[in-house]
Parts: C-alpha cells; sequence; structure tokens
C-alpha cells in the first residue's frame, strides 16, 4: 500500500474560484489547483459510473464541485483512475460509517473493472479530509491495488 498525507489549505483557492466548502461528499477535480474557474474543472470519467454506484446501490448523492460539468479525462492506461472524493468534517461526524461504504463501493467498483485480466492494476485515488480547522484539509494519495484501498479506512480514521 502507496499513500502520501498532506496538510492543505484550500480556503484561499476556493475563495479564488468562488465556491464554498463542501459540507458532504463531494467529488474534486483533476486541476482543483491550476483552474481559472470552476468552468474550467476536469474530473476523471469514472466519475460518471461511480456517481451512479453510490445514488443506486446507496442512495448517496455526490455532486461535483462547482456542480455541473461536461469536461472529463479518459486515460488510456492500464491503470485505473478514480475521481478525488472530499469528506466534509459534519458528514463524518454525523455519519462515521460514510468512509467505510466509499472505500467499499471503491475497492467493489475496481475489483470488477479488474475481473478477467491477468496482470495486477494499479488503482489511483485522492481523499480529501475536512479537519476541526476551517478550510484545512488533509489530502491522502492512494496508488496500489485493491486489497491496501480496502484498508485505507484505518488510515482515515487515525487521520481525523
Amino acid at each position: 500500500m502507496d499513500y502520501k498525507i498532506e496538510d492543505l489549505d484550500i480556503s484561499k483557492r476556493l475563495d479564488e474560484l468562488g465556491i464554498a466548502l463542501p459540507g458532504n461528499l463531494t467529488f474534486f477535480p483533476d486541476n482543483f489547483d491550476t483552474a481559472n474557474a470552476k468552468d474550467e474543472f476536469v474530473f476523471t470519467d469514472t466519475m460518471l459510473d461511480l456517481s451512479k454506484i453510490f445514488r443506486k446501490d446507496n442512495s448517496i448523492l455526490i455532486p461535483a464541485l462547482g456542480q455541473d460539468t461536461e469536461l472529463y479525462r479518459s486515460r488510456k492506461s492500464s491503470d485505473i483512475y478514480l475521481p478525488a472524493i472530499f469528506f466534509g468534517l459534519s458528514q463524518i461526524t454525523e455519519n462515521p460509517q460514510i468512509i467505510s461504504i466509499s472505500l467499499n463501493v471503491l475497492s467493489n467498483y475496481v475489483y470488477d473493472l479488474c475481473k478477467g485480466t491477468s496482470s495486477k492494476k494499479t488503482a489511483h485515488v485522492d481523499f480529501y479530509l475536512e479537519t476541526k480547522e476551517r478550510g484545512k484539509v488533509k489530502k491522502l494519495s492512494y496508488k496500489g491495488d485493491v486489497e491496501g484501498l480496502e484498508e485505507l479506512g484505518k488510515v482515515i480514521k487515525a487521520m481525523r
């Protein structure tokens, strides 16, 4: 399991983009740091499938940061790129199972994509977790296999 944790202050960036800090699960764009406006956000194309799975199987609606978008990045690689997910502090506090549910959905999705292939595929995903200090988040970047993805719950819980 290969992961990296960073402390970030995203409040200034959100102000520049004219976006409020989300209070719930939200898909973050790949180019959050570099986009000049929210209509330039580019999301990983797997966000479309995962959004449907979260809504249909778990009754969880996950909006995209900045709302609707038409810009998606498709990668031609044997690796699997998952959308970045933001966990709001109030949502984690009110529903501590949301992390486990989310990781379960992601790992099942990656597992299904890997079915029938002979080679091991690597999943890439970022998680943003709001801390108790407003605008401050911890970013967890993961690169590894499905088994490691399932075990990230312990790492995320230790970060809170």
